[in-house]
């Protein structure tokens, strides 16, 4: 664990426990953005799961809209332990409840640059491996609905290969964070499986 790493609010004694390996830190400089706006000391605090069926292929939330693919997750809200908040975004998204939950690590993001439209500066994600149990179906919030969110069964290779021409294509700000956080990710959950 790294001497930074911080915990939400609610996060339990054993998740706190954990030996959290740290997958990657995300700058502004990895994309070339350099131009700061004022700091904030909000952290916004996440989840991630790298949930991977018999076929070898893992779960994806796919925008039949916008035409990307990212790994399930989202924002761990008030309230929630790291667990709780991981068993929620997974059914919310993929559609599924979740067992053999493993800790992988975490990720750092610090979006300093004058676009980050968000009231936070840093984000961190804790990231999981898991297998689907059963499905009960996905509950979309209304703009991922709008975006035609839909899990989408792909082989870890083909996603990693995706994402990594998607590179330098990204116009949105978030997009470019989102997008290398799933390549760190997926490739860190590639390498441990080998």
């Amino acid at each position: 664990m790294k001497d930074d790493l911080v915990f939400p609010e609610n996060a339990t004694e054993g998740e706190r426990k954990i030996k959290w390996q740290q997958i990657a830190e995300i700058t502004d400089n990895d994309f070339g953005f350099d131009t700061p706006k004022a700091d904030s000391d909000r952290i916004k605090f996440g989840v991630r799961v790298l949930m991977r069926n018999d076929a070898g292929g893992i779960c994806v939330v796919k925008s039949t809209r916008y035409d990307y693919m990212q790994i399930p997750g989202g924002g761990i809200e008030p309230g929630e332990s790291i667990i709780d908040a991981l068993r929620r975004e997974t059914r919310e998204e993929t559609g599924f409840l979740i067992r053999d939950i493993q800790p992988l690590g975490y990720v750092v993001e610090k979006r300093k640059d004058v676009r980050n439209k968000h009231d936070w500066n840093h984000a961190i994600s804790f990231v999981f491996s898991a297998s689907p149990d059963r499905e009960v179906g996905t509950e979309y919030m209304e703009d991922e609905i709008a975006e035609g969110f839909q899990p989408f069964w792909i082989k870890l290779d083909d996603f990693i290969a995706t994402q990594e021409n998607s590179e330098g294509k990204i116009e949105s700000y978030s997009g470019c964070f989102s997008n290398r956080r799933d390549i760190v990710m997926a490739k860190y959950f590639k390498q441990l499986a080998n």
